[in-house]
């Protein structure tokens, strides 16, 4: 579902997250990418049981726990809550989160960014400069609870029948860091109103690093589309 956008006036190419320092590195804002998907025939409910995926197993258990709780932290302020050990979820919501393999993007410059050099002549530099960099991402996933998912762990491993997906939101900010851990508020900041939602296509949206935690704690009422 990636739209296609053309090159920004600041180094980015369409679908590249950065970390942009302005005045004078006061504000950190961040470029993040947004995937979501919904099944309209299906209403989403308000409970849920959480299950954890490190796809890469790299991340440290100190990040896991952060990622853990932002992503709870997304799912309350969007109305949602954990449901009690002995009830029945409305979802069983997956999440994901981690840093993937970098890659190389290309990186446009814009007019704004060329440089004058002592004696008034501009400098030459290239239009487009390749970037190693990393996606930090967090997906949550939800479907519907069966029997399986309420049962107790069978003596044997055996495949455990899944629901029918509800919802997906996949966020994510690329740029040549690797660390998780500073753009977890952001990412779960920017999940909150594409939880239960259907985008359609990749929405690109810039969210201010300083602000990200507070946006967190405000109670939203659930989606109605």
């Amino acid at each position: 579902m990636a739209a296609t956008n053309p090159p920004r006036n600041i180094w980015v190419l369409a679908g590249l997250g950065v970390a942009l320092g302005t005045l004078a590195g006061c504000t950190t804002t961040h470029e993040v990418t947004i995937d979501a998907i919904s099944n309209s025939t299906r209403p989403m409910g308000a409970s849920y049981r959480l299950e954890v995926h490190d796809p890469s197993g790299g991340v440290e258990p100190a990040v896991s726990a952060q990622a853990i709780a932002r992503a709870k932290d997304a799912l309350a302020a969007r109305g949602l809550y954990e449901a009690p050990a002995n009830a029945k979820p409305d979802n069983i919501i997956n999440l994901e989160y981690g840093v993937g393999q970098g890659q190389i993007k290309i990186i446009y410059r814009s007019r704004a960014e060329e440089t004058i050099s002592p004696l008034g002549l501009q400098k030459s530099e290239p239009y487009a400069k390749p970037v190693l960099v990393y996606e930090k991402y967090i997906q949550l996933s939800a479907r519907e609870p069966v029997a399986d998912d309420l049962a107790a762990p069978a003596p044997r491993a055996r495949p455990k029948k899944r629901g029918d997906e509800l919802w997906n939101v996949r966020v994510s900010v690329e740029d040549p860091k690797k660390d998780l851990a500073p753009y977890l508020p952001v990412l779960a900041s920017a999940a909150v109103d594409y939880l239960g939602r259907n985008t359609g296509k990749e929405v690109h949206i810039s969210v201010e690093a300083e602000k990200a935690a507070g946006t967190l704690r405000p109670l939203r009422p659930l989606p109605k589309d």
